[in-house]
Formats: C-alpha cells, structure tokens, sequence
C-alpha cells in the first residue's frame, strides 16, 4: 500500500526529523500558519504542518498551495553570501545584491486593496534542540514581530539558505524574449557545471547517459544545457529536462540543512520520471540533510512519497483546512471533483476500505462511495471536517479494530473542540483489539472462512493454510497483502481484495456496519 510501508531512507529521514541533532546547524521549518486580519489570498485561519523532511502540498486550484510555498520562502533570512535563485521572471541589468526573499516579492499590495492590518504570520521550527515559533503581525502596513508571551522576547526569523524554483522554470527559453537578448552567444553567461554526483542525477532521472550540464547565468535570467551524445541549451531542450537540469543545479549549491521549495515539482515530466526525481530527492535529503517543500497534482508523487510527507489543502466554505497523514486516493479523489454517492463512507487504509466494501451488498454498495483517508487520528479529523464543511450527504467513518472508543472520541474532542454540535458517526471494525490484517489471519483459521479463500484463490484448503501461516508470521502486519501476492502471482491489491472479500461477504462481526449504512441511507 504505497506509504505504508517505509523504506531505509524513509525510516532514517523520519528518524532525523523526529529527533534532529541537539547541536544541528540549520533550524528546520515545522509549520507555517496565517491568522488574523483580512486573511491572505482568501486564508483566514490556517496552519500547514511540516511532518517529514520532504513534504508534498496538494489540492485542488485556489486553495492557497502557492501562497503556503511563499510563506515558506520568507521563513528565515540568507547567511552571508547567501544568493537566492530568481528564476526567468525578473531579469536585471546589474549584479544582483539582494539575498534573500521578501513579502512582496510574491504578494502584491496595490492601491485599493484592504490594508493587511492585523495579519499574523507564524513560522514554527525545531532548533538546536529547541522548538520555537515566530510570529509577524502586519499593522501600519507593516510586519513586526510578536512577543511570545511564554518566553517575554520577540524571537528573530532565523538564518537559513532557501531557494525557491518557480514554474518559470518550465517557460520555454525559444519563446522568452529577454533570454533570447542574454545569451545571442552560446559562450555567454557565469557558467556552473554539474558535478560528477549530480550528473548522474540527472542521467537516472531522465533515463539516458548525459555527459555535461550546466547552468549559465546573465542579468538575472538562467539557461540549462547539458550534453547528452550532442550539445544543446533550453532553446532546444524540453520543458521536463530543463526542469530537472535547473532543480539539480540549485540543490548542487544549496549547503546542508538548506531549504528548496518547487512549485509543481512534476511538470514537463512523464511518470516514470516523476518518480525517479522524487526518489533522487528522498536520499538527498538523507544524504545532504535538506528540506524540501514541494507542491504537486500529481498521483505518481504522492505516491512515491510516504503518508507522512503528504499535505492535502482543502477550502471548506469558506474556510482553509490542511489535513496530513492522507492516502494517495482520497487526495486524488478530493482534487478530482467527482460528484458523491449518497453516503460518504471513510476508512482508515486500503484494507479497511476493502472490508467495508465487501461487507456490503451490491445493492448498498452502489450508492456508498468508500475512501480511505488515512491514520486513526487523520480520520477523525475527516470525519469532523466533514460535518463542519456541511456536506450533502451524511459519512460514517470506520475505525480500525485496534482502536477504542475512548480512543475514537478522544481524537474527535481534540479536532473538534467547543462545538459539541460536530458529533460525527462512527462504528469501529470488529478486532478485539487487533489491526484489520491480524484479524483477517485469526478469522482464517476458522474454516468456513478458509474455504472461502480457496475458492477465491483457486487452490487447496491446504495451500491456503501454508499462506495463512506465512502471513501470520510476517513481524510488520501491514505487509500481509505483499506476502500473499508474492506467493500467488497476484498484485497486491489483487491481493488485499480476496482476502477482504473471503471473510467479510458472511462475517457476523461485519452486521453492525451493514445495519448502519442500511439506517443512513434510508434516512434513519
């Protein structure tokens, strides 16, 4: 189930950011918040949580990705001989003396526009040991620190390198005017070479041998190239490669514990390069201890990506929600816009999903729309979230067998606060205490239900006993699908479906979630 199960760099990246070094160098940025005043770009009350060090930002259009990514850019001031990157979009006739990113350099205050008094910035970051936030709230048209009433002292914006690559990146060089006046001649520009390490970045990347590339800089403005059998600029490159060669170029130069922020990290690429990038940039950031912050609509890099690295930005009426922790699927489907049955249906994983869907007859199944959203606690503050978004259709949210109920209303309390009134419907899946995989295992040996797996399976009791035995003895129960499907031939969601579909269609464990789905849908 993609990020589920982690990796070796994902374990040791989760690890760093879990518990960074006392003594690190750089403070890493834990989450960005807007609050107060007239709001920003429509945002009125919204904190972006940073769990992982690389994070992907996602949602539909409009709901404030862009401006989050921004926020971030403005989240420390450069060290000395800090240059930030500019991109295409403001070149200059002379060196450029500035270091790093300011307000309205994204955000644009014209005559007319309501003055911003009384909004709150907040940048939280864990370090050196400590976890700090600062503050800025506009008044006078001005930002100027808030005190933090815990410690008596304004903290200062911290020090840090920061890069910020833009869509420009992507802008065809042939069609760009001034890039066309800079470099008449190839020889022109401050030339940068990628190194040795990045090159072959850049090689596994795009899936072909290149020998050189390069960057090369004049009145602000950048153009790649590279060599790859011939020598050749963006003026003849594709979008996706001069991408690529301008992202590498800029984490070649960014020091450890520097910070990259990339709009629309897929673009110009096809998916198998998409996913190579975002493997590239997972074990740089675990090799060279960066951050990075992405934005992205795309499935293959949420799914290359662990749970815990994905953002999903939502507006919710008139209010903004960021929800972490979710599923490739239900983020998709909430950028997607399809139109919801008549009951929406939350699940915690896959399998929990599967079980639900199962459970159910054909003739309730047609009309639920069933999502996985992602851990006990993302689910409940789904579940909440649904209620407060006032949504068309009523959800009933399922919790793992591994849950309690004290459990389940204690996640509910926190996410919803004082309104008592956000009472969301739930049900917990049948476990005694055990996770979805280790209750399907246990409910195996039963044979009615093992039965069932043969048929499904299309093999002996007896094999099926030798699978159950190999699943039951896997340490981490999430891998249970992955175990049957490399023993069957199968894919794992293949997988996953018949061992969902052997012991839910007649389980008596399952009535409760059917009689439920029954009374919502009949208006009980």
């Amino acid at each position: 189930m993609p990020g589920r199960r982690l990796n070796q760099v994902e374990v040791d990246l989760d690890r760093f950011w879990q518990r960074p070094p006392a003594n690190f160098p750089k403070p890493l940025l834990r989450h960005v918040r807007v609050e107060g005043g007239p709001g920003l770009r429509g945002i009125r009350d919204l904190i972006v949580p940073l769990l992982f060090p690389f994070t992907a930002i996602c949602g539909r259009n409009g709901v404030g990705k862009s401006t989050i990514l921004a926020l971030a850019a403005l989240s420390a001031r450069s060290p000395t001989g800090w240059r930030v990157f500019w991109g295409n979009t403001r070149p200059s006739t002379a060196a450029r003396t500035r270091t790093d990113y300011r307000f309205p350099d994204f955000f644009m205050q014209r005559d007319g526009d309501v003055p911003r008094d009384g909004l709150t910035l907040g940048w939280a970051y864990a370090q050196r040991g400590d976890e700090v936030e600062v503050r800025h709230r506009c008044a006078g048209g001005r930002f100027r620190r808030v005190v933090d009433e815990g410690r008596n002292r304004a903290p200062q914006i911290p020090e840090r390198e920061i890069d910020f690559v833009p869509v420009s990146r992507v802008l065809p060089a042939v069609e760009h005017a001034a890039l066309r006046s800079a470099f008449a001649r190839p020889a022109d520009g401050n030339r940068v070479p990628l190194d040795a390490i990045h090159l072959a970045m850049l090689s596994h990347v795009m899936g072909r041998p290149y020998q050189e590339a390069e960057t090369r800089t004049l009145r602000g403005l950048t153009l790649p190239g590279c060599r790859a059998g011939e020598v050749y600029s963006a003026f003849d490159m594709g979008a996706g490669e001069a991408s690529v060669v301008t992202i590498l170029s800029r984490l070649q130069v960014l020091p450890t514990g520097g910070l990259l922020l990339v709009e629309e990290l897929e673009l110009g690429l096809h998916p198998e390069a998409q996913a190579r990038l975002v493997d590239t940039l997972l074990r740089v950031c675990r090799d060279r201890r960066v951050q990075i912050v992405c934005t992205t609509h795309s499935e293959v890099v949420l799914d290359r990506l662990p749970r815990i690295a994905r953002v999903l930005l939502r507006r919710m009426g008139g209010a903004h929600e960021a929800t972490s922790n979710v599923s490739t699927r239900f983020a998709i489907h909430e950028m997607g816009g399809e139109s919801r049955p008549e009951l929406q249906l939350y699940a915690e994983d896959r399998l929990a999903a599967m079980l639900a869907e199962e459970a159910l007859p054909s003739g309730l199944r047609t009309r639920v729309r069933v999502s996985d959203v992602g851990s006990s606690a993302t689910l409940a503050r789904q579940a909440v979230s649904h209620l407060r978004a006032g949504g068309d259709v009523p959800a009933l949210s399922v919790f793992d067998g591994d849950c309690t109920t004290a459990q389940v209303d204690g996640w509910i309390g926190g996410e919803r606060g004082e309104r008592r009134e956000l009472a969301p419907d739930y049900l917990i899946l049948p476990g005694d205490g055990l996770a979805p995989e280790r209750w399907l295992i246990r409910q195996l040996a039963i044979e009615e239900y093992a039965h069932a797996l043969a048929a499904e399976l299309d093999c002996s009791l007896g094999q099926v006993r030798d699978h159950v035995d190999n699943m039951a003895a896997q340490i981490d129960h999430h891998h249970t699908g992955y175990v049957l499907a490399r023993r069957t031939g199968l894919t794992e969601h293949e997988a996953t479906r018949k061992l969902a579909r052997s012991v839910a269609r007649r389980h008596p464990g399952l009535d409760p979630l059917r009689r439920r789905v029954t009374e919502l849908l009949d208006g009980r």
